[in-house]
């Protein structure tokens, strides 16, 4: 009662709350879910003033603080490893401070959607690039800067949504308040680069799974819409791994073409995630009528500043794809079934993947496993996945039956996919022992097959260590930076077991 006191002379009563039907609320996923783990209070700060005072305090108890932002990650990242602890919902911090047209950066707090953010710029002119995590229209600008996230829109042409981080404001486990970047100089009025005083201590923060500090406030590069684009969808007849591999890396190796998103998406999803999405146009009912069931999809959008440009750019795009056997194009409608146009101009960059979660029914949730891959690795890792689906059969089959495999991948900065599988499963007491098995088993073989986690959570950041993926040196160094920070272990505690195995 004394803590609560004192957190509401904080944050003032209307923001902090023990209440069961809050705690319980805070206490889950949107995926995974399987064990409910409530915390003793959920906090909602306004100010970076008072998220310091309540890292004072829980610092000195030994406290732990779980940040959350919209609660859409997919790998239990925002619940407490155990019972307990202070559930810190960012949501209350989503101003944007600064809109820099001569720096083309813009500053926010930490705790806006991507989708305000997003729909702020486009109004001007401007987007961020990479437009942040698939679940966008909850995930907020701090949760995605601490998972390098990506396919929100835009990865084949600006990479993850790090890259573009000029800086952060954080405030540290012993309530300390940093600036990063070139902010870091107090002379620096207006931050513009990531680099050159020192260190690029920024980098510590990015990518952290939210360890390392509280990020409070962030500057983000932005970039001038493109004026023209266009988009193609292709169907995939024969040996789709290794046709869409090698689509991809021609693609690069052609230079610069103007690719601002490339999606594989297989006959699973076509047949099953996709006919879920409920959207303004049917293309997916037409889908079914265009796409005979068991053909994969292929499809691109891109952009230009000249229609000189753009038309250059579609005719070398289609040369490449239709050049490899089994490969047609459809109608460039969306009428046609050409989802790339309704991928761009309908915001389904941020509804592509909505539609599996619950594919397999009522009561189902997804236990994703997105991992990165380099593009000539594809047939490799669904080798991988063809290899474990059978090894795991019989626990498969008891399951639900579960559906599992890949659900889609897409093209990241340079050679580089992000690849969408996992596990759909029921959401029930009797499975719940299974689905845990499974899912950590699917998690630790994607690892040992050479897949990179980067929105890891709680789920995979600790599969990194089961799996045996760190060398000592460097899993000693990660340890050592983290207790330099926290040496309380307070901050997100239990990720990659930080803060022992329990």
């Amino acid at each position: 009662m004394d803590l609560l006191k004192t957190i509401k002379e904080i944050v003032g009563p209307d923001y902090v709350s023990d209440a069961d039907f809050i705690r319980q609320s805070y206490g889950k996923g949107i995926a995974g879910g399987l064990i409910e783990k409530r915390p003793d209070y959920v906090v909602r700060p306004h100010s970076v003033e008072e998220i310091s005072e309540i890292l004072k305090v829980a610092n000195k108890e030994k406290i732990p603080i779980i940040p959350r932002g919209g609660g859409a990650g997919l790998l239990d990242g925002v619940l407490p490893p155990k019972e307990g602890g202070i559930v810190l919902d960012m949501t209350g911090m989503d101003e944007i401070l600064d809109f820099n047209e001569d720096n083309l950066t813009v500053t926010v707090q930490c705790g806006i959607t991507w989708a305000q953010l997003n729909t702020f710029l486009m109004e001007r002119g401007y987007y961020t690039g990479s437009l942040g995590p698939g679940s966008g229209m909850s995930a907020v600008i701090g949760g995605g800067l601490s998972h390098h996230s990506v396919g929100g829109g835009g990865a084949a042409k600006y990479g993850a949504v790090t890259r573009h981080c000029v800086g952060l404001k954080v405030v540290l486990a012993n309530g300390d308040i940093i600036t990063t970047g070139s902010g870091a100089s107090k002379y620096i009025k207006e931050p513009f680069s990531r680099w050159g005083l020192g260190p690029d201590l920024t980098s510590i923060f990015l990518g952290d799974q939210g360890i390392m500090g509280i990020k409070v406030e962030a500057t983000l590069l932005i970039y001038p819409k493109p004026k023209y684009r266009s988009y193609r969808t292709f169907m995939i007849k024969r040996k789709a791994p290794k046709v869409v591999s090698k689509i991809l890396l021609d693609y690069r190796k052609a230079g610069d073409l103007g690719i601002y998103d490339a999606f594989w998406l297989p006959d699973l999803s076509v047949a099953a995630g996709l006919g879920l999405i409920v959207s303004e146009f049917t293309v997916f009912k037409l889908w079914k009528e265009v796409n005979p069931k068991g053909k994969d999809v292929f499809f691109y959008t891109c952009e230009a500043e000249s229609e000189e440009e753009l038309e250059q750019n579609v005719k070398k795009l289609n040369e490449l794809a239709l050049q490899n056997k089994g490969v047609e194009m459809f109608g460039p409608e969306i009428e046609d079934g050409n989802i790339a146009k309704w991928h761009y101009e309908k915001n389904g960059h941020w509804q592509i993947y909505h539609g599996f979660w619950g594919a397999a029914g009522r009561g189902s949730i997804p236990q994703t496993a997105e991992h990165h891959i380099p593009i000539h690795q594809i047939p490799q890792m669904m080798d991988a996945l063809s290899k474990w689906e059978s090894e795991n059969q019989d626990l498969l089959m008891k399951a639900g039956p579960a559906i599992h495999g890949l659900g889609s991948a897409l093209l990241c900065d340079h050679t580089t996919v992000e690849m969408d599988s996992g596990l759909i499963v029921f959401n029930k007491p009797e499975f719940r022992e299974i689905n845990e098995k499974l899912w950590k088993s699917n998690l630790e073989m994607i690892v040992r097959s050479g897949g990179m986690p980067y929105m890891a959570g709680m789920r995979y950041s600790r599969a990194l260590i089961d799996a045996g993926a760190f060398s000592d040196p460097y899993y000693n160094f990660l340890k050592a930076v983290k207790y330099a920070l926290d040496p309380n272990g307070i901050i997100s505690p239990g990720k990659f077991y930080l803060g022992g195995k329990e």
